[in-house]
């Protein structure tokens, strides 16, 4: 779970799909359609909030537990397994919930078991509506909060959101089915988010990497972000992987015309950039190799010769919306 960067719901108007929140750690993503929005406490609060027309905040959170069994894999769990974990969920964590409906039902193509409950407290009455299901090992829950009020008729909002939620996965190096205008690229293990404007179509994301185009006439501009997740700070590129990055583009053919160590977000930073002619086309673009808070991160930008440099504001803006965190 976790932060909104420079993206704002703004940007998914006009669209036919709104942006999505690629929330890498869950391998899952969610789309953030109006008057929805990514609230900048994320993960350490909810994952969407909004204001209901009667002026309260209504709130949807993703929960995710450890694994069950280190020496087991699962892929699903049985419809009994998931109503058991629920009510025992419910139970432990408000005592005075109340339970005002739950059914088994189907989510992702998964089983799920659907609650709906109601607790009282500081803040008046207010209604649930919880998902529970299980992937790869995980519980998982969904849950929409919204005051009495206003959760009759915002449960539907929650009940049509559901069906757009999607699991990101590594087959075909985590190619999504659905592309997605713009949105919001999330790693809490590797600290870091990264923001999309719509003009940028998502078309790769799983829980190591990111991907995305922009493209005019027959030109295009692609920009990717991987991680080596290192668990604590990365230290400082040395003389060795510096030689092994320029190596890296002498293979394939490509001439670095500038490099710097200037800090990325006062992180150290071993900066490449480069030409070349690869297939009858000539594209620019650099490498950026940072020494996150949590892991190494290679961030790269390529694309037509000409078009690269007519999009420099744009792809530096990305760069400099980039948050990392600890």
């Amino acid at each position: 779970m976790i932060v909104l960067i420079f993206w704002v719901p703004s940007l998914a108007l006009g669209l036919d799909t709104p942006p999505r929140l690629f929330f890498s750690d869950a391998n899952l993503s969610f789309l953030v359609p109006e008057p929805w929005d990514v609230p900048s406490t994320f993960p350490i609060g909810p994952l969407l909030t909004r204001k209901t027309q009667e002026g309260t905040d209504a709130f949807i959170q993703c929960q995710i537990s450890n694994p069950v069994d280190a020496s087991h894999v699962s892929a699903d769990a049985s419809t009994e397994t998931l109503k058991s974990f629920a009510l025992n969920d419910i139970d432990l964590r408000f005592k005075n919930a109340r339970l005002l409906a739950s059914s088994s039902r189907t989510l992702m193509g998964q089983n799920a078991y659907e609650v709906t409950w109601q607790s009282e407290g500081t803040e008046g009455v207010q209604q649930y509506q919880s998902e529970y299901f299980f992937i790869e090992n995980r519980f998982y829950v969904l849950v929409l909060r919204a005051s009495r009020d206003s959760f009759p008729w915002i449960v539907q909002d929650f009940q049509e959101w559901l069906s757009s939620v999607q699991r990101l996965s590594r087959e075909e190096s985590g190619k999504l089915e659905s592309p997605s205008h713009g949105g919001l690229w999330v790693h809490q293990t590797g600290g870091v988010k990264i923001g999309l404007p719509e003009e940028w179509l998502i078309g790769v994301a799983d829980d190591r990497q990111v991907g995305a185009t922009i493209a005019h006439d027959k030109m295009h501009l692609d920009f990717t972000a991987e991680v080596e997740v290192l668990g604590t700070a990365a230290k400082a590129f040395g003389a060795d992987e510096k030689a092994l990055a320029r190596k890296t583009l002498d293979q394939k053919g490509y001439s670095i015309t500038a490099e710097s160590e200037e800090p990325f977000h006062g992180f150290a930073c071993y900066r490449l950039m480069y030409e070349g002619t690869i297939d009858g086309r000539f594209v620019r673009g650099q490498d950026l190799w940072v020494a996150g808070p949590k892991g190494r991160w290679l961030i790269n930008l390529e694309g037509d010769g000409a078009y690269f440099r007519q999009m420099t504001d744009p792809w530096q803006k990305i760069l400099n919306g980039i948050t990392f965190y600890e």
